[in-house]
């Protein structure tokens, strides 16, 4: 049985030991019931990964000694940014959750012209952030990644397209005569980023699209089915993925 895995973040290490933060220090202790000398993974969502003994299980801490050390453990060689657009009553959550199990690195969420969503309350917003962060905790964890993907803050469509990288590959997922099947999608060889973007529920308006081209997109068909666009996100990172040889 492969060893749980644990965050604390880089100030919780000094040397070789490592205090468990709160909410990790009660899983260990009380949920997972794990004593002194078990063998753990323990993660700083920075790229760092170690495997740990357990030195001390109490009430009061739950500390551990690092004797192993592994870099990018679990990280894709390509970085993913996935850009999805929101809509009313989409849970952005399992877009995060289900991007990360697929190793992407950055979630855009995209205001577009048929989102209809509208976050005007900042207290509002940094609750959602907070929480998709927490997410994205808990599913490199699971999948035993090392690195917490960032998210973030819901960002207007045109703004995206200001902020993408010329120098990245962006491919825009959207249904038209002149999308691009993945069968026949061409990718570089070495490419190191690459940012997906997909509609809300509705889909990208035709100016949208238009404006992703000339940025530098290029246009891809999921096929003749519609996605919701909670599914439409992580299939997307998924294939591509495939597509690039990350599951051998």
């Amino acid at each position: 049985m492969l060893p749980p895995v644990f965050y604390a973040p880089p100030e919780c290490r000094e040397g070789e030991t490592i205090t468990l933060p709160g909410l990790e220090a009660k899983h260990a202790a009380r949920v997972l019931r794990l004593e002194r000398g078990a063998i753990i993974v323990i993660v700083d969502g920075l790229g760092n990964a170690c495997r740990a003994e357990l030195t001390a299980v109490s009430g009061k801490a739950v500390t551990a000694r690092a004797h192993s050390e592994i870099r990018e453990m679990g990280e894709p060689s390509v970085r993913f940014t996935l850009a999805a657009g929101l809509s009313t009553g989409m849970k952005f959550d399992s877009v995060v959750q289900r991007g990360t199990e697929l190793g992407v690195s950055r979630f855009i969420p995209l205001l577009t012209e048929k989102s209809r969503v509208v976050i005007e309350d900042p207290a509002r917003a940094r609750t959602k952030l907070s929480r998709w962060r927490n997410v994205s905790i808990a599913a490199m964890k699971q999948c035993r990644r090392s690195r917490i993907p960032d998210v973030s803050a819901p960002t207007p469509f045109r703004r995206f397209l200001q902020q993408f990288d010329h120098a990245d590959t962006g491919l825009i997922f959207h249904p038209g005569q002149d999308a691009v099947s993945l069968d026949n999608l061409k990718l570089a060889a070495g490419m190191k980023r690459l940012t997906l973007a997909v509609g809300p529920e509705s889909g990208f308006d035709d100016e949208e699209v238009a404006a992703a081209v000339q940025a530098g997109f290029v246009c891809v068909s999921l096929g003749r089915r519609i996605l919701r666009t909670e599914t439409a996100g992580p299939v997307a990172v998924a294939l591509v993925i495939a597509k690039l040889g990350e599951f051998r």
